[in-house]
């Protein structure tokens, strides 16, 4: 069962939630609280699996550092009704895993705190127009149409149905760029596609031997170790059945 803590300061909000909520048979609503010192105060005595942070304002960067602190196995999702995608990113940097508007349809929460619980980002497509700065450098349209289905949350099973290959090669060619990018897992990987969202978006139909130019970060990517729990298994011993690269 996924132990849920809310903070939200709008009545109508919180009735809707607890109704969501009642009727899920993996998610346990244990708490709705309306400011932060109650979020915060819940936090020892709940030991919630995902807290869903509702803002009305900007990000508060100072909060999601104590959260990171004080709740490092909890996973945040936002919850607003308007974000730009520069505090996206700087909230995703910040230990976020999740970003909801307000608007979207119950199914979508409920979704997201799942999604999140298991290691996953959840995050709008409509927030991955971020780019990194650094060197660029030269990868295939087909490894730019995978880290596009990495960041759009799909399993490894996925992907590979997706672009027509076994599973043991999309975990070869996950561990290729995991070394190329020098990102630490797929997360992070994750992060790179969002912030290079316009680029890999046109690597939506792969052809051999054709490139494109992504932006790779100067220095490794930092991460708050205690949210980035989801690894993958970098199988370097699959056998490449399928199309290389």
């Amino acid at each position: 069962m996924i132990k849920l803590l809310v903070r939200t300061d709008e009545p109508l909000a919180a009735i809707g939630l607890k109704v969501l909520f009642q009727f899920s048979p993996d998610i346990s609503l244990d708490a709705v609280v309306s400011a932060t010192p109650e979020l915060l105060g819940e936090i020892s005595p709940r030991k919630p699996d995902v807290i869903l942070l509702g803002a009305n304002g900007g990000i508060d960067t100072g909060l999601l550092t104590v959260l990171r602190r004080q709740a490092p196995a909890s996973k945040v999702i936002l919850w607003v009704p308007e974000i730009t995608a520069e505090q996206a990113y700087q909230a995703i940097d910040c230990g976020v895993r999740g970003i909801l508007r307000k608007n979207v349809p119950p199914d979508d929460i409920l979704a997201c705190v799942r999604k999140v619980h298991e290691g996953d980002l959840c995050v709008e497509k409509t927030f991955t127009d971020v780019f990194l700065k650094g060197q660029a450098i030269q990868i295939s349209r087909r490894e730019s149409e995978l880290i596009t289905l990495v960041t759009q949350g799909l399993k490894n099973k996925e992907i590979a149905e997706a672009m027509w290959l076994t599973e043991g090669t999309v975990k070869v060619y996950l561990s290729n760029l995991f070394k190329k990018l020098r990102a630490k897992d797929r997360v992070e990987l994750a992060l790179f596609g969002m912030r290079n969202a316009q680029t890999a978006a046109n690597a939506s139909v792969p052809y051999r031997g054709s490139r494109v130019l992504l932006r790779a970060p100067a220095e490794p990517m930092h991460r708050p170790a205690p949210f980035w729990g989801a690894t993958i298994v970098a199988n370097t011993q699959a056998n490449l059945t399928e199309e290389v690269l």
